[in-house]
């Protein structure tokens, strides 16, 4: 689909406010947590490491707009005239690529919040907290957390499977041959196999991100991992 100034500034509005509640959830967190290190203490480095994911796609969004969707800037930088469609294809392109690296970055800093959570509040679950991503977030949800965040491991199946799919260039594989579905928040998802997934549009990414900064809250929140006084260290921010 190409993208044009309209579009990208709408996605900026639709972003920007995700990014502050996130930055407004850091700064609550921290005043939770103000016996540890606000930059090695996982139960806050989560929020730093997802806030520097939608710091680079603000950028990137701005990127495309202040240049890539301007033939000034082309003309400036190209070493020989490019044609105006082929400037439309490299914008798409490019816009394609910020939204792969947003799906893997969010769930990436997700996923490895919550393996040193577990591994906070239980060293020997789930292979020192080195097993498969889902069995990493139905052990903590289930049977460490004090309660069970609300739609978390529907959200995390779906997220899950959409990021498997990059393996495949956007296309669904089992390796049972099935198809899958998932309900979350009211919907239902449909993966089916062999074909592409077709409804990870920049809307759905940016409500999949709302919703873990919620969950996130949910989980860091909980008594459980308040009662860990001691500092949880996240080893990427070393």
């Amino acid at each position: 689909m190409p993208v044009g100034p309209d579009d990208i500034h709408r996605l900026i509005e639709q972003l920007q406010p995700v990014r502050n509640r996130f930055h407004d959830d850091k700064a609550t967190v921290i005043a939770i947590y103000g016996s540890v290190n606000p930059k090695h203490d996982a139960r806050i480095t989560a929020y730093s490491k997802a806030i520097n994911i939608l710091n680079s796609v603000q950028l990137s969004f701005t990127f495309i707009s202040k240049h890539l969707l301007h033939g000034q800037w082309w003309e400036a930088v190209a070493r020989n005239p490019i044609p105006d469609p082929d400037k439309q294809i490299y914008a798409n392109e490019f816009a394609n690529f910020t939204k792969i690296a947003f799906v893997q970055g969010i769930f990436l800093a997700i996923e490895s919040s919550l393996r040193l959570f577990l591994r906070a509040l239980d060293s020997a679950a789930c292979k020192s907290g080195m097993a498969e991503f889902k069995s990493i977030y139905e052990c903590l949800f289930k049977s460490k957390l004090s309660a069970i965040p609300s739609d978390g491991i529907a959200l995390l199946d779906l997220l899950r499977l959409v990021r498997n799919t990059i393996h495949n260039n956007g296309v669904y594989f089992n390796p049972s041959g099935n198809d899958a579905s998932i309900t979350w928040n009211g919907e239902t998802f449909v993966f089916k196999q062999g074909a592409p997934v077709d409804f990870v549009t920049w809307e759905f990414i940016i409500r999949v991100s709302e919703a873990l900064r919620q969950l996130l809250l949910e989980v860091v929140e909980d008594t459980n991992l308040k009662g860990i006084s001691v500092e949880i260290n996240d080893p990427f921010s070393r």
